[in-house]
């Protein structure tokens, strides 16, 4: 087992979302590993994570009181641990492949859209002020932007290239950047704070990607012409 468990360590992608090294990583690989014993394939492992997430949404959605949201919170991180644990797996049993690899990117799609219209409509509900509905929107649309832009990148790019590096190791990843900063939101009782993060900071977030990308192969022949 340990040395299972260090050939799929091993095998982590580098680099790495610094939250998600910190937060997933040290839990992951176990699941992965118990998901291999299980039989479970990585797309299964991929759709437990949503399954979790959907969870997480509802007891938010239902609850109000700080409890729930430890609980809720909780829940989302066991969410973000099977997430990165399906990759983890799909490196080790060597099973990935493009539908994995675009399954996972749509089930990320669906957790964005389900988290920050939830968080949108509670806050508007509490606070009684329509802004938080216009920041869970903006919300949506910088996530599902952000993740759009990575995941098209892979036609032009053969290599994995990440925004941000924090070094050889760690990167500012886009997902476990999302789940922590919902997990945070919910543990310190302000749902608000990933409606600002998102619906504010992150939109600008978006437009770097988009001119960093084009800084670096808009004006080159390494990205193919349209017909």
């Amino acid at each position: 087992m340990l040395y299972e468990l260090k050939q799929i360590k091993k095998l982590q992608k580098r680099p790495d979302g610094i939250f998600g090294s910190f937060m997933t990583r040290p839990v992951s690989h176990i699941v992965a590993y118990l998901s291999m014993k299980l039989g479970l394939s990585p797309n299964i492992v991929s759709f437990i994570s949503l399954v979790l997430c959907s969870i997480a949404s509802g007891i938010i959605a239902i609850y109000t009181s700080y409890l729930w949201y430890v609980v809720a919170a909780l829940i989302w991180w066991f969410a973000a641990i099977f997430d990165a644990a399906d990759g983890d797996l799909a490196r080790y049993t060597k099973t990935a492949s493009p539908f994995g690899g675009w399954f996972d990117s749509l089930l990320d799609r669906i957790k964005e859209f389900m988290i920050f219209a939830l968080l949108g409509y509670i806050s508007y509900k509490i606070y009684d002020n329509e802004i938080y509905l216009l920041l869970g929107v903006l919300s949506v649309f910088s996530n599902v932007m952000s993740g759009w832009i990575s995941d098209t990148k892979k036609l032009f790019i053969e290599k994995r290239e990440v925004e941000i590096y924090l070094g050889k190791k760690y990167s500012l990843g886009m997902v476990d950047t999302r789940d922590f900063v919902v997990i945070v939101s919910l543990l310190c009782n302000e749902l608000r704070l990933a409606l600002i993060i998102y619906g504010l900071v992150f939109p600008f977030v978006v437009l770097s990607q988009i001119i960093l990308f084009y800084k670096r192969y808009g004006r080159s022949n390494n990205i193919s012409k349209e017909n």
